[in-house]
């Protein structure tokens, strides 16, 4: 998956330029995200979204910024809009996830399993799958990891190719058997 580039990389001749009241009420947004603490900005956030779909700014781009509620990468956006130079942010490369210790590493690859072996388990003891199902089973094929291990924990067994993310907080065995050589 491909993430698309910041909106400051995109043509200023790809944008066009929006009403000058459209233009009045993106500033009005953008002070009002400014002026509220991030609790209770996201209403605001969700209306400059739109607001900059109504000033067709490309919706692919868009979605990281207001996703991430990258204020220095919005505002870089509405400067393009207006037609004035944009100053390009350097961001610091991401971080590099510790080392962790391979014994902590294989306990948590096992407490993983053993809950989705529980989990299996418990949903094919149920006496029927429901009334409307036919009669299918289904199989329980990702989960959200224990919370006794941190969440680094979970992304090193990713990188060391035990798990696979599958989105929301939830991940899947990899290889679904023998013993973890580390």
């Amino acid at each position: 998956m491909q993430i698309p580039p910041p909106l400051h990389y995109i043509e200023h001749s790809s944008m066009q330029q929006p009403s000058p009241q459209l233009l009045s009420e993106i500033t009005a947004k953008l002070l009002a995200i400014e002026s509220a603490d991030a609790a209770s900005s996201g209403p605001h956030w969700g209306a400059m979204h739109k607001l900059l779909l109504k000033a067709k700014v490309g919706g692919a781009s868009l979605l990281p910024i207001v996703g991430s509620r990258d204020l220095a990468e919005l505002k870089n956006v509405i400067a393009t809009l207006r037609g004035e130079e944009v100053v390009p942010i350097i961001k610091e490369p991401a971080p590099v996830i510790a080392e962790i210790d391979p014994s902590i590493l294989q306990s948590a690859l096992k407490m993983y399993r053993r809950r989705m072996k529980f989990s299996r388990l418990d949903r094919e003891s149920k006496l029927g799958v429901g009334p409307m199902s036919g009669g299918a089973n289904h199989r329980i094929e990702s989960m959200i990891p224990p919370k006794e291990f941190p969440l680094a924990v979970w992304d090193a067994l990713v990188l060391a190719g035990k798990l696979r993310r599958e989105g929301q907080g939830f991940y899947s065995l990899i290889d679904d058997g023998t013993e973890v050589q580390w």
